[in-house]
């Protein structure tokens, strides 16, 4: 059962986010994100945590890969093997939800930012390698679901599907959630559209968890406007 009285733990994470975004909530921003959030909620079961639980570690919080940060890994990864391997990918996890260019960079300009990041760190490599594997074991990497045709879907066409299939756009599928909860997503119009062929972008819960990101992206966008200003 919903309790209203209670902090929603999605919203919980969307307001965790926007705080570390330097983002100054109201009362009413709280109030909405929270509505928002037990929108998700059904009487029977839950929508789990759609961006995963952080692990913090050294003065950063780590959150499952999103669709965009694996990409990142998968393409940038090799480029810079150099690298401590739990480092590039702890790097990968503390910026998901960042804005800028911390997942566009590649090359020589990738490992540098690793390797200050890593630096910033009030923490052991072993330590940082300890909270990796933790957040990791929410749910293993899984291989990419295959196309239509057989092939193999990349994550570009992963997310554009999700995207044609739930509404919102594919950068919302990429940078919002993690990739264990887009795939659940992809599991559910999976089975949804095998046993009666409706489409998905109606479902309740879906048009709740587009309601909710949209709500804190426009919480952020105002926060950004304000210190622009």
């Amino acid at each position: 059962m919903q309790d209203y009285g209670k902090l929603n733990d999605l919203a919980a994470a969307e307001i965790d986010a926007l705080e570390r975004d330097g983002i100054k909530l109201t009362p009413a921003d709280i109030v909405q994100l929270n509505a928002l959030g037990w929108a998700v909620e059904t009487p029977s079961a839950r929508l789990g945590l759609s961006r995963g639980v952080p692990v913090q570690v050294g003065g950063a919080w780590l959150w499952p890969l999103t669709l965009q940060a694996a990409e990142w890994l998968e393409r940038v990864g090799p480029e810079i093997q150099s690298q401590n391997e739990s480092a590039v990918v702890a790097y990968a996890m503390a910026h998901c939800y960042a804005d800028g260019d911390a997942l566009i960079l590649t090359g020589d300009a990738a490992a540098d930012a690793v390797k200050r990041w890593v630096w910033s760190l009030r923490c052991t490599s072993d330590a940082l390698a300890e909270a990796v594997e933790q957040v990791l074991d929410q749910g293993k990497m899984p291989e990419t679901p295959p196309a239509p045709d057989g092939d193999s879907m990349s994550m570009g066409d992963f997310s554009a599907f999700l995207s044609a299939s739930c509404g919102a756009t594919p950068d919302f599928w990429e940078r919002r959630c993690s990739i264990g909860y887009a795939l659940q997503v992809l599991n559910q119009i999976a089975r949804q559209n095998a046993a009666d062929g409706k489409p998905t972008a109606n479902d309740p819960k879906i048009i709740a968890q587009r309601a909710l990101g949209w709500a804190a992206e426009k919480i952020r966008n105002r926060g950004t406007a304000a210190s622009d200003g």
